[in-house]
């Protein structure tokens, strides 16, 4: 254990209500303490613990849980340590778990968010609050994975838990995760981040903590950990497996006070605006920015904040009891954000704070801009009324539609996976060259600005010539020199129409009337732009083709796009200035990374077009350790043959520690037919330059109308 002072930092006048705690003690770090569940396995946990003060030797502390599987003592020990020291010097113990059978904790991680998993989260929240530290209040928060356990311990209702803070995570693991959108299975994000815990996974417990047994423990690991891969992508309908560890449909199950975190540009948003309305047994509040899939204080697009300061207001408020007014804010603030020339990695985008006292949020309505026939094929145009019907059903009937092919590559103009994060996974550009091959429908330049809050919808009749099609929707602002931004996007697999769970093939030619939710968005069309929508049949590298080559049908009669407007000008309530210096944490630890890559490639004789990406680097701690890690995605789809796509990728990770160096190198290749998908995985792990571990998967699984 070490003791480490911290130094103030400043957050304003003393008088300001808005003011959280400041630090004022020093703090005691405590690796590898062992938390007992009832299997008998002992749970490695790392705390930042607040030293009493000389006037207050029995003082007492809350502590935040986080749960992770990315390795506490080394790939993550950096940020950990960072936020630790932060928290503690504030009165909070800082306390953070690696899952069972990842990093230093022992078993096997059967897959994610097992119901053993969360069962260890509730015992080791109530064995946190048992601990002569604690005061027996205990608050949890996470970003990502970390946010999805605090929602799903959160349902089982530990009696100490108080608070949860889930940052980008997700109340419904079919609908809004990486493995599936719309029904559609994912490319860029399912098969990348289970080669990269194959990876993850096969590293060992450090030595230092697990003493002489450690070399079996790690090799007992590598023998019985499964590809968590292969079962996610058997499970191509939603279902008992789905409803494990998502929240949904059952948001009263939540009593905690929830503080939800989100962005607009990451995946996880939808989840927010849904918690925020749904889980009316629990105190809650919500946040949104710009942001992609990285932390407010410095994700882009800004503009940021000090996220940490807000959430100390809120545990200060439910761990601590003091009484500074925070659940008496608006119950949802966010960033309404307006049009920027698109570019991939924004800096930051305009627009201002907003807030509301509800959601949905008074005022409220629906707009409606229907599909009507335009002067060029393909280019139609969304107007305020229905066009009316001609005078018989068979008059000018190919007048009011818009056939077009399907196109396995279409979408490489938009963002490599659903939801952006760091270079080199960046936003959508100009939109131009993919609408010019696809149907889009354009207003008029707008007289007056519309304002949307929440989820569009497009209701849409469709047919298709094969049994399996999607459509990807894409709502963009269009501005006056015809720069095309997209503001969101939504995705349906049409054999998904009527049910996730039970999805039915098209009847070539059939007409069906479909809904189609867009991803959530805060957006302000200003005067003289334009609203456009387009329709495409992929969305490529972020979901997989659906395998059949064929056209597919709009019907403009009665199809129309739905938007969830609020009115325009202030919010209900003056938005909060936030406090936008970051949090002042120490540096802890240096890095160095490589250039990333993002590259696309048509090969014209083969017909083909391929997204690749690359991107590495290493950190060092203070202890001499050093960690590298790389990862390389090549992602190929053809338009002439959807069926046959196929995805490579490969993980390098390195571990320089304790006197050793571990080498674990991970790959996969996914291909497909209009069948199956067939799954090769490969991983080899070296110590010392010797090697230790050899094993290769290969499964096929038939496809069932993905």
């Amino acid at each position: 254990m070490a003791r480490l002072a911290v130094m103030p930092d400043d957050h304003g006048p003393q008088d300001d209500p808005r003011r959280a705690s400041q630090p004022r003690y020093e703090v005691d770090v405590r690796l590898d303490l062992r938390v007992p569940v009832d299997d008998g396995l002992e749970l490695s946990l790392n705390a930042w613990l607040p030293v009493p003060r000389a006037e207050a030797p029995d003082e007492r502390f809350p502590a935040i849980l986080e749960i992770l599987p990315y390795r506490k003592d080394d790939w993550h020990r950096s940020g950990d340590e960072r936020r630790g020291r932060w928290l503690a010097a504030r009165g909070f113990a800082l306390c953070r778990l690696d899952v069972r059978g990842t990093g230093s904790s022992p078993g096997v991680a059967e897959d994610e968010y097992t119901e053993r998993e969360t069962r260890d989260g509730f015992q080791t929240v109530e064995w946190l609050a048992a601990q002569a530290w604690c005061d027996g209040n205990v608050g949890m928060w996470g970003i990502s994975y970390g946010g999805f356990a605090a929602i799903q311990v959160a349902k089982l209702r530990p009696p100490h838990l108080r608070a949860i803070v889930p940052m980008y995570a997700t109340d419904d693991r079919y609908t809004d995760d990486i493995h599936y959108i719309g029904g559609c299975v994912t490319v860029s994000e399912l098969s990348q981040y289970a080669i990269s815990m194959v990876g993850m996974n096969a590293l060992p417990a450090r030595p230092l903590f697990r003493g002489e047994a450690w070399l079996e423990e790690w090799r007992d690991r590598l023998d019985r950990t499964p590809i968590w891969l292969f079962e996610w992508l058997r499970q191509q309908h939603d279902g008992p497996y789905w409803r494990r560890g998502s929240l949904a449909p059952d948001y009263d199950a939540i009593e905690a006070a929830i503080f939800l975190i989100g962005g607009w540009m990451d995946e996880y948003v939808d989840p927010a605006l849904r918690m925020l309305e749904r889980c009316v047994r629990a105190p809650r509040k919500a946040l949104i920015g710009n942001w992609v899939h990285d932390f407010p204080d410095d994700a882009y697009p800004g503009p940021n904040l000090d996220w940490m300061h807000e959430l100390v207001r809120f545990f200060d408020h439910w761990l601590k009891r003091i009484d500074n007014g925070v659940m008496d804010e608006p119950i949802l603030t966010y960033f309404q954000r307006e049009y920027a020339p698109p570019e991939p990695f924004p800096t930051s985008w305009p627009g201002s704070w907003r807030s509301e006292p509800s959601y949905p949020p008074p005022g409220a309505s629906e707009r409606s801009l229907w599909l009507d026939a335009g002067e060029a094929p393909l280019s139609g145009r969304l107007v305020l009324a229905a066009p009316a019907l001609p005078a018989t059903a068979t008059t000018g009937a190919d007048d009011r539609m818009d056939r077009f092919p399907h196109r396995a590559t279409t979408g490489t103009r938009t963002s490599l996976s659903w939801g952006a994060g760091a270079p080199p996974n960046g936003l959508a550009r100009d939109l131009r060259l993919d609408d010019a091959l696809i149907p889009s429908y354009t207003s008029g330049p707008l007289d007056e600005p519309i304002e949307v809050l929440g989820f569009a919808v497009a209701e849409l009749t469709v047919s298709a010539t094969m049994p399996v099609a999607t459509v990807v929707l894409r709502l963009a602002d269009m501005a006056p020199d015809g720069s095309v931004a997209q503001v969101t996007a939504g995705m349906l697999n049409l054999t998904h129409r009527d049910s996730h769970r039970s999805p039915s093939p098209l009847e070539p030619g059939r007409h069906y009337r479909v809904r189609v939710p867009l991803r959530a968005a805060g957006y302000r069309f200003a005067p003289g732009h334009r609203i456009r929508l387009s329709v495409a049949s992929n969305a490529w590298p972020v979901v997989w083709p659906s395998p059949f080559p064929g056209e597919l049908t709009i019907h403009r009669d009665g199809s129309r796009l739905i938007l969830p407007t609020v009115p325009t000008g202030p919010g209900s309530r003056p938005s909060p200035v936030f406090k936008t210096t970051p949090a002042g944490f120490d540096e802890i630890g240096e890095n160095d990374g490589e250039p990333p890559v993002w590259r696309i490639v048509e090969d014209v004789i083969a017909g083909t077009l391929t997204v690749s990406t690359d991107d590495a680097g290493s950190s060092t701690l203070p202890d001499g350790t050093v960690v590298f890690a790389g990862e390389e995605l090549v992602m190929t789809a053809s338009d002439a043959d959807p069926a046959h796509a196929r995805l490579d990728n490969s993980v390098r990770y390195r571990l320089d520690q304790d006197g050793r160096r571990i080498d674990v190198r991970a790959g996969g290749t996914t291909t497909s037919t209009e069948e199956a998908f067939r799954m090769v995985v490969h991983l080899e792990v070296d110590l010392d330059g010797d090697p230790i571990f050899r094993r290769d998967w290969d499964e096929t699984i038939p496809r069932r109308l993905v």
